[in-house]
């Protein structure tokens, strides 16, 4: 199996992009990344660089001396405590970006074994035959609303508490990422990993996802489809939106 991957970090509406992404693909493994600062910490665009940079680093190291350890559990929650002590460690030493933190997204695979892992409310989603199978749990108050019943899931999206989050990396005390395993087994041909940030998922909805991966021969072509429909519904100001869309295909 072969995996095409399209990605966008956009500044949107904002003076500056705290959004950051980054990949590492290769015949063993693969690491997708997306990170989003915290808008309103200065020197979060900071914290996302440096979570994702240093995040790909660790995949790297371990994927050349062990692709299977790669993926496993163990070593996806020593990515992100790396990443969190990396930032707090250059956050010591630059009293200007002492408040910064990020969320942050992470799927890695090898083809037989898959892990996802996140903070914050930047989403991983995977698909099997263009219908969603996985999406992560945001760590929001929204989502709390959500848990409680006060709310759906579709309503996070204009909720009033949806941009205050529960968990964060490279705050002053580590938050516990989220790490599940795909239960579907082996990813195969027509599977498809989408990692977003939240500036992108609030205005393209999952079945809209689902209906531009179905109608699409690329993820190039699918990403540019979902872009369309966020370009009709944002507004002036809106969000950076960051997004990763990764598709299996046969060699």
């Amino acid at each position: 199996m072969k995996i095409q991957v399209s990605t966008f970090c956009k500044i949107g509406g904002r003076e500056y992009n705290q959004d950051y992404l980054a990949s590492s693909i290769n015949e063993k493994a693969s690491c997708f990344v997306v990170c989003d600062g915290l808008g309103s910490y200065y020197g979060s665009e900071v914290a996302s660089q440096l979570c994702a940079t240093h995040i790909i680093n660790d995949f790297e190291k371990i994927c050349a001396i062990d692709p299977n350890r790669a993926v496993q559990r163990t070593f996806v929650e020593a990515y992100i405590q790396n990443a969190h002590n990396n930032v707090v460690a250059h956050k010591q030493t630059n009293n200007e970006i002492s408040t910064s933190c990020t969320t942050v997204a992470l799927a890695v695979t090898n083809g037989n074994a898959t892990t996802f892992a996140h903070i914050g409310d930047s989403r991983i989603y995977f698909f099997r035959n263009n219908k969603l199978e996985y999406q992560s749990k945001d760590h929001s108050l929204s989502q709390v609303a959500v848990d409680s019943g006060e709310i759906t899931l579709q309503d996070i999206r204009t909720h009033k508490d949806q941009n205050k989050l529960t968990r964060v990396l490279g705050s002053d005390f580590i938050s516990p990422a989220d790490i599940e395993t795909l239960n579907s087994g082996e990813i195969q041909s027509g599977d498809s990993f989408i990692l977003c940030t939240d500036g992108f998922w609030e205005y393209v909805f999952e079945e809209e996802m689902e209906e531009d991966l179905s109608n699409s021969y690329s993820p190039s072509e699918a990403l540019e489809k979902m872009e369309q429909r966020l370009l009709k519904r944002i507004g002036k100001y809106n969000d950076n939106y960051t997004a990763i869309v990764a598709m299996v295909v046969e060699d």
